[in-house]
């Protein structure tokens, strides 16, 4: 709910939700997809059911891989980015909530000790449209550290999402 006697521009964006967030811990998913994501909305506004409208957008797959120098599957994670979209306050804009990954597998060989971690980070809400017709977005990343007897290595991938369904990818490593 936006705070009694604050105001609410609609065309300044800010992030609710988490900032950053652990989706796997040692091998094992620990999101909490109730509670650990990123939004873009109006100033002011703290709870996202005030705004109406909303769609589902999934990506498609992402994945990032590590093998051995024999070519053996060290770790594997896949997943999608999720969002929920043009959401409308009172009846204008397009924001966004519920933003994150969705978890699609976790692979980790056990033989070699390999240890999966990684986390999603939601930052710079920005308003992509005018000050009339504001388009919320943000960037989501995912970031994957594969840890093993010899080595660690980390990887990420980054998009700029938007309220409008549109979606650029920024960086993303093996992809």
């Amino acid at each position: 709910a936006a705070a009694e006697n604050v105001k609410t521009t609609p065309a300044v964006i800010w992030q609710i939700g988490k900032a950053i967030w652990d989706l796997v811990k040692n091998n094992k998913a620990v999101v909490d997809y109730t509670t650990d994501w990123a939004g873009a909305v109006p100033e002011n506004v703290t709870d996202w059911t005030q705004l109406t409208e909303w769609t589902t957008w999934k990506s498609s797959m992402y994945k990032f891989e590590f093998k051995n120098f024999l070519g053996q599957k060290l770790s594997e994670f896949t997943w999608k980015y999720t969002c929920q979209y043009g959401g409308k306050y009172n009846g204008a804009g397009k924001y966004l909530t519920l933003c994150g990954a969705s978890i699609n597998e976790i692979y980790a060989y056990g033989l070699y000790g390999e240890q999966v971690q990684v986390s999603a980070k939601g930052s710079k809400p920005f308003n992509y449209g005018t000050a009339d017709n504001p388009i919320g977005g943000l960037n989501l990343q995912v970031v994957m550290s594969s840890e093993g007897h010899f080595e660690k290595t980390v990887v990420g991938c980054q998009i700029t999402m938007k309220g409008d369904s549109t979606f650029t990818v920024i960086q993303c490593d093996q992809n």
